[in-house]
């Protein structure tokens, strides 16, 4: 009803001959400002279990204790999510369905993987950010979305068993200082980054750059305990970090808006460079599944991953670990592979060693699918989107690959988030239709609104992730899907069914989400990302046992060759040559 007077009062605004251009883009503004938030109320852009935990704490924010009865709050929310475990594993042994009481009291939560120490991330977040003093703002969605993320970090650090090793004084400890470590260091909004959150988000970005980091071996400084002695033997250094990673020892990763801008390349992001570099030379499996397909045209995906794959040379990756960096392209259709030539390969398909060959028995792989059925369902999601384009008066067109269809906005033209989530609604429900009508045919798919564009591809994340667990030999429990696309219109949304997963809104949290992993997990970085003085955040040049600094990139020269050379229509593949400089 809001929204309807605004527009009204906008259209009589315009219809005053006396009215600015600029009165005009101002009540336009305010009139998205006001759907922006309206939006955000609507069931398919809400997570059932976040929006639950948010109004328990409601209780205590209202009554003024959250201070007090936060921490116990999140005790029952573990103690649930326990038992909805408990319950799951009974279901699957005896094939019964006996829902849990987390189950009931929200009907659309998933599957748990680990238990998730909720507890001690709530104690530790709320030591680091204060939200339990607040008087005037309640916890936020985002804000227990993090709890959440540091909550599963923390659970894949400790392995995974059913149990903590809470009688282990010396584990026990190192977990407290990996916590404290983390409490001290930048929080995501200090991270350098052009990203700006909607209006309950909490990702507001700046200028400043976190303290460097370094990837000389021995180069990590550490003070000593106060003890004067000569300057030369004021500092020592880490050797290279050879003790067990803590954590997930696969981390596969969505691409737009989680690695790079949507729509954009992975060109200049150091810090994320740095921090993926790392997971790999700790033994890591890490691996780019992505919608993005162009099938096996390698030259492609390198270009989007540019600036990543030139960081990988550029430190001398050795081969071993380049051999531990994978790229799925459409979902979970071209399977990709590093090189110690730094560049990317297609992995075999068939014969000895393939992957189809060897993830054939997973019913829903693509080695399984029937040609025909594959382009009835294209068929139905091409349908779909014609007549969505003419019934919604949409600026868009359609484009038809071997296996996906995509709405996309034409030149210069975008297309509203809404128009978008109807037309993924209206192709899930003529596909879910379709397979009940065909359960014989029926093909795994992904209907998803990608923020600028919808997509139906066939294959979707779930079955991407379960054929790398299978083809690399990594169990569920050690495996960690990190995406922005969590809702049921987004495609990171079916990989909850096969591992635990990591929501982030952007590039600077993947960031951050990394950096936090590596903390929990042993790896040592820069203890000067620690320090209490976060006023000057400005890098130095890291420097060597030796003196030597190591050389670095020149992203800018990198950034202006890229532009000056040919350019990617991302949608199609397509080459488009770049608009002259004037």
């Amino acid at each position: 009803q809001s929204e309807n007077s605004t527009r009204q009062h906008i259209k009589k605004i315009i219809a005053a001959k006396s009215t600015t251009s600029h009165e005009i883009r101002e009540y336009k503004l305010m009139s998205f400002s006001s759907r922006r938030r309206n939006y955000l109320l609507t069931p398919h852009r809400r997570d059932g279990l976040i929006e639950w935990m948010k109004s328990m704490l409601m209780h205590s924010f209202v009554l003024d204790a959250l201070e007090t009865t936060g921490s116990d709050t999140f005790s029952h929310f573990e103690m649930l999510i326990d038992e909805h475990i408990e319950m799951q594993n009974v279901a699957e042994n005896s094939n019964t369905e006996n829902p849990s009481r987390l189950k009931q009291l929200v009907p659309t939560v998933g599957t748990f993987h680990t238990r998730l120490p909720l507890r001690k991330a709530f104690e530790a977040y709320n030591s680091k950010y204060c939200i339990a003093k607040r008087k005037h703002v309640c916890i936020s969605f985002n804000e227990i979305r993090h709890i959440l993320n540091l909550a599963q970090i923390m659970a894949l650090r400790n392995g995974s068993s059913s149990s903590w090793s809470k009688d282990d004084v010396s584990e026990s400890m190192e977990e407290m200082s990996a916590l404290e470590r983390w409490q001290k260091s930048p929080s995501p909004s200090m991270l350098r980054s052009n990203f700006s959150s909607d209006e309950d988000g909490t990702m507001k970005s700046g200028p400043d750059l976190p303290p460097p980091l370094t990837l000389e071996e021995s180069a990590i400084p550490v003070e000593t305990n106060g003890v004067e002695k000569d300057e030369s033997k004021t500092l020592s250094y880490h050797p290279p970090y050879t003790g067990p990673f803590r954590g997930a020892k696969m981390i596969t990763f969505d691409g737009d808006q989680t690695l790079y801008s949507d729509g954009a390349n992975f060109e200049s992001n150091p810090q994320l460079a740095l921090y993926l570099y790392l997971l790999l030379r700790n033994g890591v499996t890490v691996a780019v599944v992505t919608a993005a397909g162009y099938e096996y045209d390698t030259e492609k995906y390198e270009l989007r991953l540019s600036g990543l794959l030139a960081y990988f040379k550029e430190k001398k990756l050795p081969q071993r670990d380049c051999e531990r960096f994978y790229l799925f392209g459409g979902e979970c259709n071209y399977l990709l592979c590093l090189g110690s030539d730094y560049r990317l390969h297609p992995v075999r398909e068939f014969g000895p060693g393939g992957w189809l060959n060897s993830t054939k028995y997973i019913s829903e792989t693509p080695a399984n699918w029937d040609e025909t059925a594959v382009k009835d369902l294209l068929d139905i999601a091409e349908d779909i989107f014609q007549s969505s384009i003419k019934e919604q008066n949409l600026r868009a067109r359609f484009i038809r690959k071997k296996r996906a269809v995509g709405l996309i906005p034409k030149p210069h033209e975008q297309i509203p988030r809404e128009a978008l989530d109807e037309t993924v609604l209206r192709v899930q429900a003529a596909l879910d239709a379709h397979g009940k009508k065909t359960p014989g045919l029926t093909l795994p798919f992904c209907a998803f609104n990608g923020g600028r564009d919808a997509w139906v591809d066939v294959g979707n994340k779930r079955v991407g992730v379960q054929i790398l667990q299978s083809y690399l030999g990594h169990p569920v429990k050690e495996t960690l899907h990190i995406g922005d696309q969590f809702l049921n219109t987004g495609n990171d949304f079916a990989a909850r069914d096969v591992c635990p997963c990591i929501w982030i809104t952007s590039p600077d949290e993947t960031t951050y989400i990394l950096k936090s992993i590596l903390r929990l997990a042993g790896v040592p970085l820069n203890d000067s990302d620690a320090s209490s003085d976060s006023s000057d955040l400005t890098p130095e040049p890291s420097v060597g046992v030796n003196g030597s600094k190591p050389k670095a990139l020149d992203f800018a020269e990198m950034n202006r060759r890229t532009k000056a050379a040919q350019l990617m229509d991302v949608y199609t593949g397509e080459m488009i040559s770049s608009p002259q400089v004037k």
